[in-house]
């Protein structure tokens, strides 16, 4: 069993045929709907969420296949809904236990802000190291041209290089040599500099004979670390903080929803935020659930009372399960927004 199989087995099982085989497709690469974004919260899976933005649906097929041939996953149904076999549970839990799932990695957290980190990060280290050795011509690490510009304007603003080199390699020895969750070279080896080309992830796979998917995932996690250690003490990390400072997000709203939000907290209703948007009232409505999972203090009374929240929740527990149709055929004056509300807030409680 590879890494990433065990990942998507464990997916899998989660949703436990409740969702379709290309619900965790679409959560793994990070697709930004409503449905993704709730099923990630509902499921208990949003550590996975856009881990694998590159991942293409013909390899996930691909994966899919070669589980079924294991007989580690079976289609009791139909050909999108799989039940993951005892067999399969019994593989990829005795997989993580020998290759333990990294711990710091949570993809709707961290994936966005990290990803441009590591962008600024490495450009501006490769830059830096130049300039030490007064040399302006080099091929750029990262051809991204916004990170390029951002990287620019950052150093212009810093009239002192000699001492934002120094900062920043403080800061960076200070986090590589405190309680670091992987092997430090896992990053290290990747900065390039004045005649010095970091290695590749596959390089970095091969020099620590190691699947060159989990030698990826060691990567994020060395990556959300840093986000999480650099966001939870910004002055203490004055550099690396002023490189996600601007897209880190301690509640991640998608931009939509966030303007949702706001018009909300100005006392609109939903008729009056969907008329002001010039969108459907089953989108805010959308962005309300995404809303209800991610933020603890919002309140769902306004759209439900506490006797009904009542019912669909015993109805719910009683049921063992989070699909919304049988859920609605126990308490039939529900609506499936406040059926999805309950289940909402319930995953915030747990």
């Amino acid at each position: 069993m590879t890494f990433l199989q065990a990942v998507i087995l464990h997916c899998l099982h989660k949703v436990n045929s409740e969702r379709t085989i290309y619900s965790i497709f679409h959560l793994l690469t990070g697709k930004k709907s409503s449905q993704t974004i709730q099923d990630g919260h509902l499921y208990d899976m949003l550590t996975f969420f856009k881990v694998l933005p590159r991942l293409k649906r013909q390899q996930y097929d691909l994966l899919i296949e070669q589980l079924k041939k294991q007989q580690y996953i079976h289609f009791p149904e139909s050909n999108l809904h799989a039940v993951v076999s005892n067999q399969g549970q019994e593989a990829y839990i005795a997989f993580f236990q020998k290759h333990p799932f990294p711990t710091f990695i949570h993809g709707w957290k961290f994936q966005d802000a990290s990803i441009q980190m590591w962008k600024r990060l490495t450009l501006l280290i490769q830059a830096i190291s130049h300039f030490n050795y007064s040399s302006t011509r080099y091929y750029p690490i990262q051809r991204d041209p916004d990170t390029a510009t951002w990287v620019k304007q950052y150093i212009l603003r810093h009239k002192n290089i000699s001492q934002l080199k120094e900062q920043l390699y403080n800061e960076l020895f200070y986090i590589f040599s405190n309680d670091f969750p992987e092997e430090p070279n896992f990053i290290i080896e990747r900065f390039s500099g004045y005649e010095k080309i970091g290695l590749t992830g596959s390089q970095i796979a091969e020099k620590y004979t190691m699947n060159e998917i989990e030698a990826y995932f060691r990567y994020l996690n060395c990556l959300h670390y840093i986000v999480e250690k650099v966001a939870s003490h910004k002055d203490q990390f004055s550099v690396l903080f002023s490189l996600i400072q601007d897209v880190f997000k301690q509640v991640p709203f998608t931009q939509s929803t966030l303007y949702t939000y706001n018009l909300l907290n100005q006392n609109y209703s939903i008729d009056e935020i969907a008329r002001i948007r010039q969108l459907k009232v089953s989108t805010i409505e959308d962005h309300i659930i995404e809303i209800a999972y991610a933020d603890p203090h919002f309140s769902i009374t306004p759209f439900i009372d506490e006797h009904l929240v009542k019912r669909v929740s015993e109805a719910a527990n009683k049921l063992g399960i989070k699909k919304l149709k049988p859920i609605k055929e126990c308490v039939k004056e529900s609506s499936y927004f406040q059926i999805r509300l309950v289940l909402a807030r319930a995953g915030v409680k747990r």
